[in-house]
């Protein structure tokens, strides 16, 4: 049977390898929760430019027909500006004044009739020949906003990135306090095995009282010889030999070697 206190070292042993896997775990668990939440955040950040980036190619879609959108609504606004005071809604006195002549009004009224429509006509090229430019002009402003969004977005994720590092190293000291109890228990545990296997420490007996062990025979008194060479000797009768009685040795010249 082992001594107690290798028993109790192997015991201990036992529980620093526990202890140690416990910590393990733990390290395990915290340094996945950091990696995880770092991808949560880069697959965020990655939506984030995808949609800036569709966002800026849609732009450039159906760019004819946005053109020409953009040339009537440019020409409705110089046409809008052309106009005279007395057809926007104000009151204005007459250049030169009115003619008596029905001839005279009716030419009048047919020269400004032509100019009227060839002033549309010229708002309408302008706005032809503005349309390029001003579309182009707002989709470039719109597109330096999303390169600058697309950079600070850019910057999230290398700063992100970053920082995972130093998460990580934090995440390898969980379980500190578990891994340190497991080696205290190693520690401990090595010592008594050592000095179990040494013989120190008390017996099982000692620990739980057991009763000494038996004697393996019985005494030898009085002068007696068990081999003895010099005459014939004899175990104490006193004492006795079970049933059997004394028990005579072998002669002087009786040589066991």
């Amino acid at each position: 049977m082992c001594n107690p206190l290798f028993a109790v070292g192997a015991a201990m042993m036992v529980g620093s390898m526990v202890a140690k896997q416990q910590a393990a775990k733990q390290v395990d668990k915290a340094r996945n929760s950091a990696i995880e939440a770092e991808t949560i955040r880069q697959r965020g950040y990655d939506q984030e430019a995808d949609a800036l980036n569709a966002t800026s190619q849609d732009r450039y879609t159906d760019f004819t027909g946005k053109q020409g959108d953009k040339a009537k609504s440019l020409g409705e606004y110089f046409e809008g500006q052309a106009k005279p005071v007395a057809e926007s809604g104000g009151a204005a006195e007459p250049a030169m004044p009115v003619s008596a002549s029905n001839i005279v009004v009716a030419e009048e009224q047919k020269q400004l009739g032509k100019a009227r429509e060839y002033g549309s006509q010229q708002d309408q090229a302008l706005g032809n020949l503005r349309a390029f430019g001003d579309l182009l002009g707002g989709i470039s402003r719109d597109q330096a906003n999303d390169a600058a969004q697309l950079g600070i977005v850019g910057g999230f994720k290398r700063g992100s990135q970053g920082v995972l590092p130093l998460e990580l190293e934090a995440a390898n000291g969980k379980g500190a306090g578990t891994r340190m109890f497991g080696d205290l228990l190693g520690a401990g545990g090595s010592m008594a095995m050592m000095g179990g296997a040494g013989g120190m420490g008390p017996s099982w007996g000692g620990l739980f009282g057991s009763a000494p062990a038996a004697s393996a025979g019985p005494a030898v008194t009085g002068g007696a010889s068990v081999m003895g060479t010099y005459g014939p000797a004899s175990i104490n009768p006193s004492v006795g030999w079970g049933t059997h009685g004394p028990v005579s040795l072998p002669s002087p010249g009786f040589r066991p070697f």
